[in-house]
């Protein structure tokens, strides 16, 4: 089945910059985009979308969630309000701690339950590709759940979905050396065995685990073919950019406390910074990401929601977009390209999915603007008419 989306105002390619192709049409072929700009065919089954006064560009990549988890946290929200500073939260037992006593009483199937609603809700919002990440178990079998959900989720999904097996903080009255050796010796073999994850990620940070630790942790994987992410630099600069850059990763997240020269490092060795600042504003983090250093390297920077129960709980990646502009100072080209380009290299999938170009994979958001400029203007609204994923419609809101 082919399709044609005809009349766009403007289609954003993501080539030399953002991309703008103006009054243009884009024809699809067995899931495949076949051309950019004006298109003529004579086909006669061919579905057809009119995108009068809209905007097309790239489906979004959320390169980086926590979209599985049991239970909720509006408790802690309410301390946070009032007050009482994540650190504290989680240094009390709450925080990561909280989510992973609640995802252990979850079954399978209330874990599938809720991931599949809300995919279907990221979905309506424009996302085409999304990781997921596990962390929430903190046992061999526990995060294997967490996995196999995943992947389950994976399987029956319209969407791909990306799963990251994510080393996130060590278990209530267990010694760091101990689990350090069990996520080594027993997890990291276990999962690469039952290949149920492409990532390995781990939380490097003042509250989490150190830099060397980290190190051991990644090496580890690396021997197992994991490809590599971190959370680095959120609440310190306790170096994980810099090893990030030292041992090649995919991506380097969060990064509020990173530094120019960890920057010119991680651009010289091909990481990815991802940025979150739907974190910073859902905690309300004075810190900002050194924005200006990622201009003047020219280092390439990815945005993602950081889906999550306790310090994010937006998935709707066109208002993370107006987020970076408004909490980080992103200008508007920069945080489009970031959740669509950037976004796909950060999960090393740019070969297939990320930009609107012959060849790649029909993955495509139909916004209901005239101009890209009011992607991030429109916070408040739901912009998204269409969302079609390999060339076929998967939501639209006036079929």
């Amino acid at each position: 089945m082919a399709m044609l989306i005809k009349n766009a105002c403007e289609i954003l390619t993501m080539k030399d910059g953002i991309g703008v192709v103006k009054d243009a049409s884009i024809l699809i072929e067995n899931s495949r985009i076949k051309t950019v700009g004006k298109v003529k065919t004579d086909k006669k089954k061919l579905e057809t979308i009119n995108a009068k006064n809209c905007v097309v560009c790239p489906g979004f990549v959320d390169s980086h969630t926590h979209l599985v988890y049991g239970g909720s946290r509006e408790d802690e929200f309410a301390m946070r309000v009032s007050g009482v500073d994540y650190e504290k939260i989680a240094r009390a037992g709450g925080g990561i701690a909280n989510t992973v006593k609640m995802t252990r009483k979850a079954t399978k199937q209330e874990l599938y339950n809720q991931g599949k609603q809300r995919i279907n809700n990221i979905i309506k919002h424009g996302t085409t590709t999304v990781e997921i990440k596990s962390g929430y178990g903190l046992s061999t079998p526990e995060e294997l759940k967490m996995l196999r959900v995943i992947n389950k989720l994976k399987k029956d999904s319209v969407l791909d979905i990306i799963p990251t097996y994510l080393v996130h903080t060590v278990p209530y009255q267990m010694k760091r050396r101990d689990y350090i050796d069990l996520v080594r010796e027993e997890m990291i073999p276990e999962i690469a065995k039952k290949k149920l994850a492409v990532f390995c990620d781990i939380f490097c940070d003042k509250i989490a685990f150190t830099k060397k630790e980290s190190k051991k942790v990644l090496l580890k994987a690396k021997e197992f073919n994991f490809k590599l992410k971190i959370h680095a630099d959120e609440f310190a600069n306790v170096g994980g950019a810099r090893l990030a850059a030292q041992l090649n990763c995919t991506s380097a997240d969060h990064l509020l406390y990173t530094t120019k020269s960890a920057i010119k490092a991680m651009k010289k060795s091909g990481v990815i910074p991802t940025l979150l600042p739907g974190t910073s504003f859902f905690l309300q983090i004075k810190k900002k990401p050194y924005i200006k250093a990622y201009k003047s390297t020219e280092c390439p920077v990815a945005i993602a929601s950081d889906f999550n129960p306790g310090s994010c709980m937006i998935y709707s990646m066109p208002k993370i977009i107006s987020l970076a502009c408004i909490v980080y100072g992103m200008c508007v080209e920069d945080a489009i390209i970031g959740a669509t380009k950037y976004g796909a290299k950060a999960l090393d999938l740019f070969d297939k999915i990320g930009s609107i170009e012959k060849g790649k994979q029909a993955d495509l958001v139909i916004l209901c603007v005239d101009n890209y400029k009011k992607i991030p203007y429109y916070f408040g609204e739901d912009i998204v008419k269409y969302t079609i994923k390999k060339g076929r419609i998967i939501y639209g809101k006036n079929r």
